[in-house]
């Protein structure tokens, strides 16, 4: 529990400084814009606190210990095997990117830790890349990433490449580079078979967000959620993973994806209150060169929308919020750029509200439920043996 206290307010002070240092970005260059004899060019804020931290944050997860994050011990032994038994790729289920990275890594190196390392920049550098790129208050990006990603940077490494080259493909999009957003989607299944359905962001700016459409797919979750259509679908056509409709997959988790539930919901409403105030052809959350701004927003709350959608099928299999991962990284900077739309004390009482719930929710899941992210009590590799 300290440690997960010490780096709370470690990120949250970080944050606070970021605030403070943007504050006084925009009041200096507001002075410029009113002709103030300053003799100094435009500041930009360039998220250097937000920076420092996801940096210490990605230090966290390349020294991490067998110990820490649930998959952690099993990554060290694909690493083994793949190093040991040339025929490994063949009979293991793990992509052929994966198993490729940990060859290459394995000419360096036989330490297993170089495959940790080496995933976290990884990464972490593509998330840094994104955020300082596309956010427009880095603090609460920093906050909303600590509270709602860190953990699963310590615990997965196959799902958080595929995430990471998803953001690329997004950034793609947003240029209407289709080509090049294909071709980074190919890149992350060959980490994460199950990005291979983000194709669909190709064809989402170009889909009127429309009631009739929203109203449907809900009806069609809730189907999924409260039936056995999916378990038969699943028999039919992929028998090898009806399995994950029993056990730890479909009795547990209904606080976690209730929790995810809530969360993305109010992300996706502060996110369409904003856009439809202020106009779908006129407000720009993000910035393109050549998507405009009615097709920016249609996929903005398609993504929003289908992550807190698709959780809904949750309650029948927890296994879905893994596809969470591949929307959560937008709708963080996407939320986080909506809150400037609101006043000023609006956007106060909202994200001290959303912080804390945060906050509160990461320290009472590592106290009454410490085996869904086995991140606490952190130790680096160095310190076991």
């Amino acid at each position: 529990m300290l440690h997960l206290l010490l780096m709370t307010v470690f990120v949250v002070v970080m944050a606070y400084c970021q605030a403070i240092n943007s504050r006084k970005i925009v009041v200096y260059n507001s002075k410029i814009a009113e002709g103030e004899p300053l003799n100094e060019p435009l500041k930009k804020d360039r998220g250097i606190f937000m920076i420092i931290t996801m940096i210490v944050m990605m230090l966290l997860a390349a020294f991490r210990s067998i110990n820490v994050g649930n998959d952690t011990d099993e990554y060290i032994r694909i690493f083994n095997e793949i190093l040991s038994n040339p025929d490994y790729a063949n009979i293991t289920r793990y992509e052929v990117g994966y198993i490729f990275l940990n060859k290459f890594v394995g000419k360096f190196t036989f330490n297993p830790q170089g495959i940790i390392i080496v995933t976290a920049v990884i990464y972490y550098t593509v998330f840094i890349w994104f955020y300082v790129k596309h956010s427009k208050n880095y603090s609460l990006t920093l906050i909303l990433f600590f509270c709602l990603m860190f953990d699963s940077t310590l615990t997965m490494i196959r799902q958080e490449l595929a995430m990471a080259f998803i953001l690329v493909s997004f950034d793609r999009i947003l240029d209407k580079k289709h080509i090049e957003a294909l071709i980074w989607i190919i890149i992350a299944s060959l980490f994460h078979s199950s990005a291979i359905i983000m194709v669909i962001l190709l064809f989402l700016p170009y889909i009127k967000f429309d009631k009739i459409w929203v109203i449907g797919i809900l009806l069609i979750c809730f189907l999924l959620a409260f039936t056995n259509v999916l378990y038969k679908v699943c028999q039919l056509i992929l028998p090898a993973y009806a399995h994950y409709f029993g056990g730890k997959y479909s009795e547990s988790g209904w606080l976690a994806i209730t929790y995810k539930i809530c969360y993305n919901l109010a992300f996706f409403i502060l996110v369409s209150l904003a856009i439809y105030k202020l106009g779908r052809d006129k407000c720009n959350l993000l910035d393109s060169r050549r998507l405009n701004c009615i097709q920016k927003n249609n996929l903005i709350l398609w993504m929003m929308f289908i992550a807190f959608a698709i959780l809904i099928i949750g309650y029948k299999i927890n296994l879905v919020d893994r596809f969470l991962y591949y929307f959560i990284g937008v709708s963080i900077v996407c939320t986080s750029n909506t809150l400037l739309k609101y006043d000023t004390r609006s956007r106060k009482i909202i994200t001290i509200l959303m912080v804390t719930i945060l906050i509160a929710y990461s320290i009472i899941v590592i106290k009454i439920r410490p085996e869904w992210n086995i991140i606490y009590p952190y130790t680096f590799f160095w310190q076991v043996t």
